[in-house]
């Protein structure tokens, strides 16, 4: 049952379905209360509507037989000679107008959560223009760093220079040489993140969705390795791009993928 649907809709539809072929509803009606007639659904329309919703049976005595017992008791004409509720003869119609009005909330609710997964769902061009917006933006250290026991900032150092600073400079030789080589392994493998996700877009637009997942996901793993995730602002350059791929594979049903992963 969908939640916190308003009673007048409820009322609406039992007029449409039930009050038309009430043979108690005097001319004019519904509503029937300012024409003089009593009405026992709309006096007592909240109370119905949770009583059917307690009852799931193929049985329409089941719902008879518990609306006496949560509505009728309560009724002020209960026992008295006039009996103000159609229920006996319309209990049909009228559980069949309320399912008709949960059913609707259900599926508009349905197509609400549908619609807001297509639209949480990365497109091929949200992540064709991800790629576009993030490739070029780590080449490699770009963060802060205390590097040996000169405690280098190698913070935009390449590793040419650092090779260059190591036969030039009077510091001990071996922290800028050292520095040359991590700094060489941190272009590499940022070198190689940029060719795996330019992988993963290309099988994103054939369709390739588990190559594009695993390039994405290599891209990233290369990115995290290197300990730039931690100390680099922004954190990281693929992580973003391996979360949309993820989530627009997601959407899509599996296909035969042959395509080369590596």
């Amino acid at each position: 049952m969908v939640a916190a649907v308003p009673m007048e809709e409820y009322l609406a539809e039992i007029r449409e379905q039930v009050c038309r072929v009430c043979v108690e509803r005097p001319p004019g009606g519904p509503p029937c209360g300012p024409l003089g007639k009593v009405c026992g659904v709309e006096l007592h329309l909240p109370q119905l509507v949770g009583a059917i919703h307690e009852i799931d049976s193929p049985w329409m005595k089941d719902y008879l037989g518990h609306n006496r017992d949560a509505v009728c008791e309560t009724c002020v004409f209960h026992h008295s000679s006039v009996c103000p509720c159609p229920m006996d003869e319309l209990v049909y119609l009228v559980v069949q107008a309320v399912n008709a009005v949960d059913e609707r909330h259900e599926e508009e609710a349905a197509e609400a959560r549908q619609t807001a997964e297509d639209a949480a769902t990365p497109s091929l061009e949200d992540i064709a223009r991800l790629y576009a917006e993030t490739t070029g933006q780590w080449r490699g250290c770009d963060w802060s760093t205390s590097f040996g026991s000169g405690r280098l900032d190698l913070n935009g150092v390449s590793s040419e220079l650092a090779e260059a600073r190591a036969m030039a400079s009077r510091t001990p030789a071996s922290d800028w040489h050292d520095a040359a080589l991590w700094l060489t392994r941190i272009e590499r493998y940022a070198c190689e993140a940029e060719h795996e996700a330019a992988k993963a877009v290309a099988a994103v637009q054939t369709g390739a969705w588990a190559s594009a997942t695993n390039h994405a996901e290599r891209a990233f793993a290369l990115e995290f390795a290197t300990g730039r995730s931690l100390w680099s602002r922004p954190a990281h350059t693929w992580h973003a791009l391996h979360q949309a791929i993820r989530a627009a594979a997601s959407a899509h049903k599996p296909v035969a993928d042959f395509s080369d992963a590596y």
